[in-house]
């Protein structure tokens, strides 16, 4: 979805017509009143759709790569968290963790 938004805002920018269909995720523009519609589902009955201005459509485009870049901070991270808390499970101390350890995650003291 993020590689197509900025395709999409330009599209819909430039008066022209968007389309993008990626298993149950529909994308496409709409110049009659210049709005995105963002669809989830295959089915009529389970269909979920978004209506979406090009304002709208250029913040949601600028914000998904932060929103992005985090997953993959707390993905990276996920093994070190899970290491430390393994750890400090079977001590009665406080455990430090180690000095490799992500800088994306705060250890409790």
């Amino acid at each position: 979805m993020a590689e197509h938004l900025p395709a999409q805002c330009d599209a819909l920018c430039t008066d022209e017509f968007y389309r993008v269909l990626d298993v149950d995720l529909r994308m496409s523009t709409s110049s009659i009143y210049k709005t995105a519609v963002i669809s989830l589902g295959s089915k009529k009955s389970n269909k979920k759709s978004v209506y979406f201005k090009v304002h709208e459509l250029l913040y949601l485009s600028y914000i998904f790569f932060i929103v992005q870049n985090q997953l993959i901070k707390y993905t990276e991270a996920m093994a070190d968290v899970m290491n430390y808390i393994l750890s400090s499970l079977s001590s009665i101390n406080y455990v430090d963790p180690p000095s490799n350890a992500s800088k994306h995650i705060l250890y409790y003291q």
